[in-house]
């Protein structure tokens, strides 16, 4: 299928922080029919994919309020209104571990949900991050540092330890960034 519908209204039906609820009514170029359609309007996000200069992966640990679980996780957030990904990442990065890193490279970025929500994710390898201070956590932030060794990572996967979808999508474009060669580590 290569036909875009056409979406004839749209409706904002509630504003939650961290997307908009809104009601899309579309047509189908296949039956003419209108559909009705919720999405989440929801600001780009960045996932952080750190590597301190003695090759072990910086990850964080968190409670989810969707699971009701603590995660295993890598450092990420929203990209604020005006903000470039790249600077969101940084900001991320500090704030959530406490490193930072004088290279921030680019490695991917993805539709988390193109079904419901409108947003991307970008990733960014941190290299040779180091610490330079506390963490500096929001609020509602309960963040502890764990220092995971990249050989164990793929463990933590199938064993269900790590299990969050685009954790594990930026970790394999990280994955990726070293198979293409554009990086010696």
């Amino acid at each position: 299928m290569d036909q875009s519908w056409k979406c004839t209204t749209r409706k904002y039906l509630g504003d939650y922080k961290v997307f908009k609820v809104r009601q899309d009514n579309c047509v189908s170029p296949r039956t003419g029919r209108t559909h009705r359609f919720f999405v989440l309007d929801t600001p780009d996000w960045v996932t952080i994919v750190p590597v301190t200069t003695s090759g072990e992966l910086i990850c964080i640990k968190q409670w989810r309020p969707g699971t009701g679980t603590v995660e295993l996780e890598l450092p990420g957030g929203i990209v604020d209104p005006g903000e470039l990904p790249l600077e969101a990442a940084r900001r991320e990065l500090r704030e959530e571990t406490g490193y930072v890193s004088k290279t921030l490279d680019p490695i991917g970025s993805m539709a988390p949900n193109p079904a419901i929500s409108t947003n991307r994710c970008h990733f960014f390898l941190a290299k040779d991050a180091t610490p330079i201070g506390e963490q500096e956590l929001d609020p509602g932030e309960d963040i502890i540092i764990n220092l995971v060794d990249l050989p164990e990572v793929p463990k933590l996967i199938t064993a269900g330890i790590l299990r969050h979808g685009i954790i594990i999508a930026a970790l394999y474009n990280y994955e990726l960034y070293l198979k293409s060669g554009r990086t010696e580590k």
